[in-house]
């Protein structure tokens, strides 16, 4: 009999010790091995920018478009002698819009503001490209005939 106390205390013992209780056992994950971009920050990628506000009524010469690189626009001709540039951008680089006859570059504003500009200019064929440089941008540009300055 002193045996079958003896075991019965013993197993009682290891009971206890092992945790036994009426709480809910506390799930908790198990450690895992470094990876090799552990430490190192990933990214975020580079969002949509936002679409453009159009003027409803206005001509459409060149498209909403969209892009991440340097990109030649259609060309187009104002029928008014003038026509409205709307550009918007998202990310880190520099976004400008570059008249491909004069060179001269024109910045877009990124992340969270529109760029409309007016340009007069006669009717002649117009040559425009978007220049993206010193990282990355998703641009969106479209151009309309006429002053439609908000």
């Amino acid at each position: 009999m002193r045996r079958t106390t003896l075991t019965a205390a013993a197993l009682a013992t290891l009971l206890l010790a092992g945790g036994c209780s009426d709480e809910p056992e506390v799930k908790r994950p198990r450690p895992t091995a470094p990876t090799a971009s552990a430490g190192k920050p990933t990214p975020a990628p580079v969002t949509q920018p936002p679409g453009l506000d159009l003027p409803e009524n206005a001509r459409t010469l060149v498209a909403e478009t969209t892009g991440d690189k340097n990109q030649e626009l259609p060309a187009f001709t104002p029928q008014e002698g003038a026509y409205t540039l709307y550009a918007t951008c998202e990310g880190k680089g520099k976004v400008s819009i570059v008249d491909r006859d004069s060179s001269n570059p024109h910045p877009v504003t990124c992340n969270g503001v529109h760029t409309v500009g007016v340009v007069y200019d006669g009717t002649k064929p117009r040559h425009l490209t978007v220049q993206v440089t010193g990282g990355t941008s998703i641009w969106r540009v479209a151009v309309v005939s006429g002053n439609h300055q908000p």
